[in-house]
């Protein structure tokens, strides 16, 4: 048996799972590497990670010994996480993962009794001397590429494809047809979000209603309208409008929302297209997160893009949940596969 750590940046979760790839136990803790981030230390992380490993041993009654290793991934190996990794350099999938594991038996760096692999993150394959005109071509991942692992291994979409991860960022990745990730370009979509409903005044248009509707507009007239004002005017001032729609028109938070979501999804297409121009666009197109920006995003990049393959959308909180667990899974099967060849030799 070995234990999955998903370490977020405020929650953390660790599933037991036998060799079979089959989850016996699973167990949650409030801590993350913002834990890290406030104290400026490490050990909070580390000892919620420790009790949290031996909680969900006690849930089913097994010895510590029980468990082979741990494998860990996402920001856990950051400079806020329990151990700072480089990269891997794109491409990269399951073999390089597996192959560029790092193996940890300190017990500074997590005091369990088994060694802990943990898989690091990818980046584009910029030159390391990169300068400022290069900015655009550097991106990076830590925890994605093992989500996306999860996608491959569940879905086996047809390749090469583009998988879209529409969380606190946006993140678009290209697999190729070996199921290699060969880049990846990432927005602040999410956070933005989050940024222009808590700490602005157009948060109270977000969030006030119901209200009457004169018009009640259909949701593609919002979804084009809010493209359309972007395209002319840029999303700083159209960040503004949602005020606009509240004390001059007769509309509601909910569409407010649309536009809002809208907008900043279409300004995403502009990292889309440039994915494009790098020959990084590949259908199928896999989007995963909350229902109600996939369909944004489906509807803008099969209108504005006008891409006519095929678009999937994964927005089961269960089966995101359980994406990182896939792909960790398949990444310990390889270590395993290893280990057992080393000691037939």
């Amino acid at each position: 048996m070995f234990a999955v750590i998903d370490s977020g940046t405020t929650n953390s979760r660790i599933y037991l799972v036998d060799e079979d790839g089959t989850v016996r136990a699973s167990a949650s803790k409030m801590v993350g590497v913002r834990d890290t981030s406030i104290t400026g230390s490490r050990d909070a992380l580390r000892n919620g990670l420790k009790a949290l490993f031996y909680d969900s041993l006690k849930q089913m009654h097994f010895p510590p010994d029980a468990v082979r290793f741990c494998i860990a991934s996402g920001m856990i190996t950051s400079e806020i996480g329990l151990i700072d990794l480089p990269h891997l350099v794109a491409p990269a999938g399951l073999e390089e993962l597996s192959a560029g594991i790092y193996r940890s038996t300190d017990p500074a760096v997590l005091p369990v009794p088994c060694p802990v692999y943990f898989i690091r993150g990818i980046r584009n394959a910029y030159p390391v001397d990169a300068g400022i005109r290069e900015l655009c071509e550097i991106d990076f991942m830590r925890g994605e590429e093992v989500q996306c692992i999860g996608i491959l291994e569940r879905l086996r979409p047809k390749l090469p494809c583009t998988i879209v991860v529409l969380s606190s960022h946006t993140k678009m990745i290209c697999c190729d047809a070996n199921g290699r990730i060969t880049a990846s370009k990432t927005t602040l979509s999410g956070q933005i979000r989050e940024a222009l409903t808590s700490a602005t005044m157009i948060g109270k248009s977000l969030k006030d209603g119901p209200e009457d509707r004169t018009h009640g507009y259909s949701k593609e007239e919002i979804m084009e309208t809010a493209y359309s004002c972007v395209e002319r005017e840029g999303v700083i001032r159209v960040f503004l409008m949602p005020r606009f729609m509240q004390v001059l028109m007769k509309t509601d938070a909910e569409e407010r929302q649309l536009f809002t979501d809208s907008a900043i999804a279409a300004d995403d297409m502009k990292a889309f297209r440039a994915m494009r121009e790098n020959g990084c666009l590949a259908a199928p197109i896999i989007l995963f997160g909350h229902a109600a920006r996939c369909d944004i995003y489906r509807y803008l990049l099969r209108n504005k893009l006008q891409i006519d393959g095929e678009i999937v959308c994964i927005s089961d909180q269960d089966t995101i949940g359980h994406l990182t667990v896939d792909g960790a899974i398949a990444v310990a099967k390889k270590i395993i596969e290893r280990e057992n060849a080393r000691c037939s030799e």
